[in-house]
C-alpha cells in the first residue's frame, strides 16, 4: 500500500511550508527533508512514517477552515496510520 498522488502532494506540500521555515529547529527541518526525499522516491521507512503522522496530527487543526481541506487531512492520517501499522 502507497500513497496517492493527491496524498503525497499534500503531505509534501504541508512539509515543505511548515517546516522548512527558517524558525524551524535545523535537526527537525533536516529530518523532514529526508522524509519528504524518501516520500519522492517512494521510500518510506516506520520512521519517516511516523513523522509524518506526527506533521499530520500537529498540522490538523491549521487545517479547519475548509470541510474539503480537513476530510483531505485525515483521509492521509488514516492512511498514514494504516501504513504505518503495515509496516510493523
Amino acid at each position: 500500500m502507497q500513497y496517492t498522488d493527491n496524498e503525497a502532494a499534500l503531505i509534501g506540500g504541508l512539509i515543505s511550508n511548515y517546516f522548512f521555515q527558517p524558525s524551524v529547529d535545523a535537526r527537525l527541518r533536516e529530518s523532514y527533508r529526508r522524509v519528504l526525499r524518501h516520500l519522492r522516491e517512494n521510500t518510506l521507512s516506520a520512521s519517516d512514517l511516523s513523522r509524518i503522522q506526527n506533521a499530520l496530527t500537529f498540522l490538523l487543526p491549521l487545517c479547519r477552515d475548509t470541510r474539503e481541506a480537513h476530510k483531505d487531512m485525515m483521509l492521509s492520517l488514516i492512511h498514514t496510520d494504516a501504513l504505518l501499522r503495515s509496516s510493523r
